[in-house]
């Protein structure tokens, strides 16, 4: 049976073996196991102890030997690890059919050994390096026609050459080092016959290494008898059990090193390579470390049961507990407490304590070390010195001695003075093992990397191969239910998708990606996806929390998708009602009825936001609790994370400070347009805007007020509208329009976003309600990508389509990147590379270009009329962009009370925007709700980030495809269009391309060379604007002065 646990590579064999030995081994003796545990308690309580475990451990002297025990393995612990670790690899490509790749331990059936404690006999299979030099001198003996006799002469005389005494009874007459041609038990073992002249050896020697190594090694016993054979008979013992063991072993380790077997004549052509080094080692770790667990680990069984401290009923799970705890093996076949395994080891019932082999393991290290300095062999603080595992103390006399000194003891004095003879120290310790398998553990700290870097490779790829598949399917069943809201049975389906996805990411990360530490990984790459494969957010929750979390999402959803009003005028309506989209749209839009406006905008607010309330706390909840789980303090600092960005809302805050002059100028030239338009109806002495007037439900942009306010009245308007609807262009001909700029950027075709016949949507249907919001869609499979939007024929869809369509054009440059890092660089990215083109798109230039623009001159006038359009809808929107993610990230913070929410969300509303309520708001009203990104859970701080960085793209497009020289006026950055540059093209496609596999910065560097996000594009691009709001609104000022002045003299005159 040791011959096929030793040879076989076939796993169900080896399983069998293994298996059936245990049958008719170990599950025969339970019973009479208890018998014996009831006997030895008995026998120990007659000699004054609590159970027999306490009478073992008494032998050793040291009242906290339990402590003692668990310091040595956790000193030596790291260093199984790395054999395990690295053995395990090796073992998982031999029987990868067989192994679960996930599990980190190894099958206790595969090492060699039927109990897994050495495994020695992998080697050839699994050395590190093959082709090196084989140190094994058994064909050598053999040669010069070795006997058992010659090598236990060999042995004594390597004792004798340290000034030891002779072992030459050992193997004499009385002795048996041969197997006799009767029965026998072949076991090598050393005998003292307690007379002081009679020691004896007993081997069935074999002619080959091994054996030579074990002469040696049973040498030790006999040699540690005759140094203590003057002690009275009950001192004639090891020091503690671990001693005796350990005396032979040091021997060993010196016999064993290529130098003292080249110095015996047994070995010839040795390289001494590092190859030849790690190899030795490795074999000799496969023996020695791979033993130190499972030492350990059977007498602390024994302890557990002879105390009681484990159940009877538990025997067999305990056992097993303690092997996959310690060695990180598993049972390869299912075990019962049936069964009695740890009966199929000799020891079990040979009532042999085991722990002393445990300690010998590392005692003989520390032996061997003190030996070796002794020698002059080795010197532990000389760089030049030969490492510890070459040292041979072989004819030093000085080393003989100090063994001499330790040895001839016994067990008359306490084992720490006889541990100080022999090392110079009082305390056991693990270091000079560590000292002595230094170079192979950091060969195999180095190898393990490299394998766990292959090994996590495989592990991604294949993770990344699922995702696809359930990303897929999720994002289908979100499309649909966008796509048909009322839909129940949709969105039942997407429920169950979602829960089933939740589970697949908590699966995989609890297998492979939790406490994961990326410095591990080499490769850049796998870093990189770790870094996000680590952050699971929401799926993170229990089953319950997250359903609970898609409760409250989809209350506030379907709240916000379709709510209705009563037109103004009718509020207690039955029919006609009105829904965002287009009815309120349009009325926010055209209305400059004051009261209707109000209405419009306190009821969309009533009936949306104010329900949601509720909802929104247990979402806050929830959502930080999954942050918390994830490592974070609240759910907005996890979002903040996607921005890789140190004090990330500093620097926010940061940019708006210098855009804040621009805006103010703008807000102000607004302002005193609307009091022209509303009068009275406005607070002259409130330096903010009514909410409700700013031509959108959310004042989020102003360009619908243009008509009305826009600085030059009798200036050509840029709007294409009339010529789109004039040239009787349908809603696919926009989009192909669109797809033609990216092509003729050099850039991918998008046409598969908007073929209705493969899912798109870019009408609104009339037989269900849809969320109409325009939106691209990547389905994760590198083929399918789809815009949904109910395109309405105006100049403001148009530009949509070229905006939705950058993010599609943004999947598909980044579809051959892994799909974890199938994303923007960072979440500003996506919106940022539309807006960059739609600057393009919306030029006078272009719409000549492409024939929607006749009457059109390029007047001053003109000029600053579209500047001035383009900045109601871009920088008018800029302070809503940044409040928004402020207010969640102190909601998430819960640094806002409940009850003051929409305090805090008027608050900074007029501290950015400088709107203010129209009406007063109570503490139940939810105003935040009603807007989209809210109920919806998105983020909208990448908005305010894209407003600024798709200008800094467009300075760098427009620069490469020569439409802008900030040299040349003829070609300001506001008049550039890039169409048709593939220059311009190249530049998005280096940046693109990356997805998020790099730092945003490096994206960012690719197409701008610049490595900050920076206003300086923005506010070049508006630098006509804002000079002439500057002088309108000085002049403004000085004219009201002069009102102010004149207004005072008459008051001054009338009252005299």
């Amino acid at each position: 049976m040791e011959h096929v646990l030793a040879t076989s590579n076939d796993y169900n064999e080896l399983a069998y073996v293994w298996r059936r030995w245990r049958e008719e081994s170990g599950k025969k003796m339970r019973s009479d196991y208890k018998e014996y545990v009831d006997y030895v308690n008995e026998a120990a309580k007659l000699n004054g102890y609590a159970d027999y475990g306490e009478l073992w451990r008494s032998r050793y002297d040291d009242s906290d030997l339990r402590g003692t025990l668990d310091r040595l393995w956790k000193e030596v612990e790291p260093l199984y690890n790395e054999l395990h670790t690295y053995v395990r690899y090796k073992l998982l490509d031999r029987y990868a059919d067989h192994m679960d790749r996930d599990n980190k331990m190894i099958p206790a059936h595969i090492l060699g050994n039927m109990w897994a404690q050495s495994w020695v006999n992998l080697y050839d299979r699994i050395k590190p390096f093959p082709e090196g030099s084989l140190v094994d001198v058994t064909a050598k003996m053999k040669e010069l026609g070795y006997n058992a006799s010659v090598m236990f002469e060999m042995s004594d005389e390597f004792y004798q050459s340290m000034g030891l005494p002779s072992s030459a009874m050992s193997y004499g007459p009385k002795a048996v080092i041969e197997k006799l041609p009767h029965k026998m038990v072949c076991h090598a073992s050393a005998w003292d016959f307690c007379d002081g002249e009679d020691f004896r050896i007993k081997m069935c020697t074999n002619v080959n290494m091994e054996d030579f190594i074990t002469v040696h090694h049973e040498m030790g016993h006999i040699m540690y008898y005759i140094l203590y054979k003057d002690q009275p008979q009950m001192f004639r013992t090891g020091a503690t059990p671990a001693f005796h063991e350990a005396v032979g072993d040091t021997i060993a380790l010196s016999v064993s090193t290529p130098k003292h077997l080249l110095k015996v004549g047994l070995l010839e052509e040795y390289a001494d390579t590092e190859a030849d080094n790690i190899n030795a080692l490795f074999e000799m770790a496969l023996e020695r470390v791979a033993f130190l667990p499972f030492g350990y680990l059977i007498d602390l069984w024994r302890w557990d049961v002879f105390s009681g401290a484990v159940n009877e009923s538990e025997w067999n799970n305990h056992w097993w507990i303690l092997r996959e705890k310690y060695q990180k093996v598993y049972a390869p076949v299912q075990r019962s407490e049936e069964d009695f395994d740890p009966g199929a080891k000799y020891h079990i019932p040979a009532n042999s304590q085991y722990i002393a082999y445990f300690l010998a393991h590392i005692l003989e290290f520390q032996f061997y070390r003190s030996l070796c300095i002794e020698a002059g062999q080795y010197k532990p603080n000389d760089a030049t010195s030969e490492p510890l595992h070459k040292c041979d103390f072989y004819n030093s006399k000085a080393a003989g001695d100090k063994l001499r000194e330790g040895l001839q003891l016994g067990y008359s004095e306490d084992w720490t003075l006889a541990l100080e003879k022999l090392t110079g120290g009082r305390e056991i310790s693990g270091q000079a093992l560590l000292e002595y398998f230094a170079p192979l553990y950091e060969f195999l700290q180095r190898e393990n990397k490299k394998l766990k870097n292959a090994e996590m490779e495989k592990i991604i790829e294949t993770y990344n191969q699922q995702f696809s598949v359930a990303c897929n399917k999720q994002v289908k069943a979100q499309y649909a239910t966008q796509v048909d809201v009322e839909n129940i049975t949709l969105r039942l389906e997407l429920t169950e998708i979602l829960n089933e996805n939740t589970r697949f990411v908590q699966e995989n990360y609890n297998k492979y990606f939790v406490d994961i530490n990326m410095e591990d990984y080499e490769n850049k790459e796998v870093q990189r996806q770790l870094q996000y494969l680590t952050q699971i957010s929401i799926n993170s929750l229990s089953s319950n929390d997250f359903n609970a979390l898609n409760t409250a999402l989809g209350k506030m959803q379907d709240i916000y998708s379709t709510t209705v009003i009563c037109p103004f005028g009718k509020p207690e309506c039955t029919e006609g009602q009105l829904s965002l989209d287009p009815h309120l749209y349009e009325v926010m839009a055209k209305s400059e009825n004051y009261d209707e406006l109000l209405y419009v905008w306190k009821e969309w607010r009533d009936k949306t936001g104010r329900l949601m309330k509720d909802d929104y706390n247990d979402y806050v909840h929830l959502m930080n609790k999954a942050a918390g789980l994830a490592g974070h303090d609240d759910m907005g600092a996890l979002w903040r994370q996607s921005f890789e960005q140190e004090n990330f809302v500093e620097k926010m805050k940061d940019l708006w400070g210098e855009l804040k002059p621009f805006y103010g100028e703008l807000h102000k030239y607004v302002r005193r347009e609307l009091m022209k338009i509303y009068g009275d109806k406005m607070d002259a002495k409130n330096p903010n805007i009514p909410a409700h007037l700013l031509g959108n439900m959310w004042a989020q942009s102003w360009v619908n007020l243009y008509d009305r306010i826009k600085p030059f009245k009798n200036a050509v308007d840029l709007d294409i509208t009339k010529a789109l609807i004039d040239k009787k262009y349908t809603v696919k001909q926009l989009f192909d329009i669109s797809n033609d700029f990216y092509v003729g950027l050099g850039l991918p075709d998008n046409s598969m976003s908007y073929d209705e016949s493969r899912g798109a949507l870019i009408e609104k249907p009339t037989d269900r309600v849809v969320t109409c919001h325009a939106s691209a869609w990547d389905l994760c499979d590198r083929q399918d990508f789809r815009i949904k939007m109910c395109t309405r024929m105006n100049m403001e869809d148009f530009v949509t389509i070229h905006h939705e369509m950058g993010h599609i054009n943004y999947y598909i440059l980044y579809k051959d990147q892994p799909v974890t890092l199938r994303a923007g660089a960072n979440p500003g990215f996506h919106e940022a590379v539309g807006d960059t083109i739609a600057l393009s798109v919306a030029t006078p230039k272009h719409f000549k270009k492409i024939g929607l623009l006749d009457d059109y001159e390029d007047t001053h006038e003109n000029d600053i009329n579209a500047l001035f359009q383009k900045a109601l809808d871009r920088v008018a929107f800029l302070p809503f962009g940044l409040l928004i993610d402020m207010w969640r990230w102190e909601i998430f913070a819960n640094k806002v009370e409940f009850a003051d929410w929409n305090k805090r969300w008027w608050e900074l509303r007029e501290e950015y925007q400088m709107v203010s309520a129209p009406v007063d708001r109570d503490v139940d009203a939810f105003d935040a709700g009603a807007k989209y990104h809210i109920p919806y859970d998105s983020q909208y701080i990448s908005y305010f980030i894209a407003h600024i960085l798709d200008l800094q793209l467009h300075k760098a497009l427009c620069k490469e495809a020569g439409e802008y020289d900030p040299e040349d006026p003829a070609k300001p950055l506001h008049k550039c269009d890039i169409d048709g540059s593939t220059r311009a093209g190249d530049l998005l496609r280096a940046g693109l391309s990356l997805g998020r596999s790099v730092h945003w910065s490096e994206a960012l560097k690719a197409m701008t060379g610049e490595t900050e996000l920076k206003t300086d594009a923005l506010l070049e691009y508006y630098a006509p604007l804002h000079e002439f709001l500057k002088r309108e609104n000085e002049k403004a000022d000085k004219d009201a002065g002069v009102s102010l002045v004149l207004s005072s003299s008459l008051v001054i005159a009338v009252t005299a």
